[in-house]
């Protein structure tokens, strides 16, 4: 995957417990190891770089404005599609790209909130009456960044081993409890993800359900 010295851009995608921190720290870990630099953001391309290695352990207000959201979300939810593709044209604006290292995005808040929104308004993928500002924002993201995007697909139970782990250790977090509650619905807000990453970001889509590492960069490698 990294025998080229060209810098690229890598998007992952994924909803929660799909795995996106374990996938990034492969990647991250196998450019390291080809003598590569990389760069890693979390949540749009225009963030600030970003180290850390898990999402997990969040503070107590982020997880106030996760309540927050998902406590008011029937009074908003129609509009989050428009929200969403205002946050992804914002975040295009402000992009720019390393100077000299690749690119790594762990995760897309808007895109995951189009996703999350989409759950919410439709039963199936045939029904989506996607709004033409998110068409159009969705398009320019590989126009203006040029990202190979990877969208995760895992099966419910192992989103639920996932979900036991972190109850275990005390980091499940709101959107976790949310999505663990319906399984339908998880899985429906999953397979618009992945719908959208295919349809708008030309993603590959990988089952991850607890791949090997070394199978997981095959697959992305391709």
């Amino acid at each position: 995957m990294f025998t080229e010295k060209a810098p690229q851009t890598i998007l992952i995608l994924g909803t929660d417990m799909s795995g996106k921190d374990h996938v990034a720290n492969v990647v991250a870990d196998a450019a390291q190891a080809a003598g590569l630099q990389m760069e890693r953001r979390r949540g749009a391309f225009s963030n600030r770089p970003d180290r850390r290695r898990t999402s997990e352990n969040k503070g107590s207000f982020i997880l106030w404005l996760e309540w927050a959201f998902l406590a008011t979300l029937p009074l908003h939810c129609r509009l989050l599609p428009f929200l969403a593709a205002l946050m992804i044209r914002y975040d295009l604006f402000r992009f720019r790209r390393p100077a000299r290292a690749s690119l790594l995005v762990v995760s897309h808040t808007a895109i995951r909130l189009l996703a999350f929104a989409l759950g919410h308004l439709y039963s199936c993928v045939e029904e989506i009456r996607m709004p033409e500002m998110a068409k159009r924002a969705l398009r320019a993201i590989p126009e203006v960044t040029g990202a190979r995007t990877f969208v995760l697909d895992v099966d419910h139970q192992v989103r639920e081993e996932r979900m036991a782990r972190r109850l275990t250790q005390g980091t499940l977090d709101n959107f976790d409890r949310y999505l663990g509650k319906d399984p339908v619905r998880s899985e429906r807000i999953e397979d618009f993800l992945v719908w959208i990453g295919m349809q708008y970001l030309g993603a590959t889509r990988i089952e991850n359900n607890d791949l090997p590492d070394d199978v997981l960069l095959a697959i992305m490698a391709r």
